[in-house]
């Protein structure tokens, strides 16, 4: 497991890892983190396949706080 990122590290940064907005250090930390955590990288893949669904299915862009909302309670779920 990498030394730069633990489970929470992980769970924190799945969509920020998801959408690239994370700088190289902390992407790679992610990566890493997930190439060796089989319940972190269960999460990550939930959440990749959710997007590509959301994606797919609405052609319509959501709120801003209906997002943010629905970012809330997976989170919290997953907490």
């Amino acid at each position: 497991m990498s030394k730069d990122c633990d489970c929470g590290d992980a769970q924190d940064q799945i969509y920020q890892y998801l959408d690239a907005e994370l700088d190289e250090h902390t992407s790679s930390a992610v990566r890493g983190h997930l190439e060796d955590c089989d319940g972190c990288f269960d999460s990550f893949d939930f959440h990749r396949r959710l997007k590509i669904i959301i994606r797919t299915c609405l052609t319509e862009d959501m709120p801003e706080t209906l997002e943010q909302k629905v970012r809330e309670l997976i989170r919290h779920e997953i907490a």
